[in-house]
């Protein structure tokens, strides 16, 4: 990074772009090398975040994280956006059938961003936090939202990045995206098998506005054990069976 072409507020944004990101803390040090940034300037940026509560320091770690202020900015703009605090309970209930984790993510610009998540105590977190981004080529998210925008948008959006194959079943071609958009538009629910992270699994729907377009999706998460296709496909109709009931409390 060009230290001197940098504004303070584009650091300042760097650095909590960095701190939302696995592993969601970190020492100076850290930030230095990961940032690029000197020492100097970030500890001076951290001073000033944490003045303002939108990161703090763990004193027993010597670690910084997201901090309160964060937390009231990402309220505003649940609240800007008028989703009902109904969605959220409606979540914790198909949670509570399936007894798995289950979360809402909507598209806002060019970002497709979790805005709820209800995590079951399980031994390994799947660590899909609100605000976290998702790629439009992996997960139930990013492949749900993405497979019904208009074609021109889709076209568009994959010739221009290129996809990394992280998991097995990780999609990276324009043909095998193009063939997953179509089969979720066909069929009307998303799975995801093997794409986030080996034996994490997912099905989601896509929940539409009045106007039939496509505001946001809901999926259930889980580890892989004996009989997850069965599983895989109860989710899918149980979440189908609350698909109207949410979509009914969307703004």
């Amino acid at each position: 990074m060009n230290e001197n072409k940098t504004s303070s507020i584009e650091k300042s944004l760097i650095i909590l772009e960095t701190l939302s990101s696995p592993p969601y803390e970190y020492k100076v040090q850290e930030l230095v090398q990961k940032i690029g940034l000197n020492r100097s300037t970030i500890y001076r940026i951290l001073c000033t975040l944490e003045e303002h509560a939108l990161i703090v320091f763990d004193s027993h770690t010597s670690r910084y994280k997201i901090g309160p202020g964060m937390y009231h900015i990402g309220s505003t703009y649940l609240y800007n956006h008028n989703y009902h605090s109904k969605i959220q309970d409606i979540l914790a209930e198909i949670s509570d059938i399936t007894k798995e984790s289950v979360g809402m993510a909507i598209k806002d610009g060019n970002k497709i961003m979790s805005i709820f998540e209800i995590e079951v105590h399980q031994p390994m977190k799947l660590n899909d936090l609100p605000g976290k981004y998702f790629n439009v080529n992996k997960g139930c998210y990013g492949k749900c939202i993405t497979a019904y925008q208009n074609m021109n948008y889709i076209n568009q959006m994959i010739d221009n990045q290129s996809f990394e194959k992280t998991c097995p079943n990780t999609l990276t071609s324009k043909e095998e995206l193009l063939k997953e958009y179509a089969l979720i538009r066909k069929q009307g629910y998303v799975m995801s098998i093997d794409e986030l992270g080996i034996d994490i699994l997912g099905v989601g729907i896509p929940l539409f506005g009045r106007e039939g377009n496509i505001k946001a999706c809901v999926a259930v998460a889980f580890f892989r054990e004996d009989g997850w296709e069965k599983k895989l496909d109860n989710f899918k109709d149980i979440l189908l069976s609350y698909q109207n009931k949410l979509e009914s409390n969307l703004p």
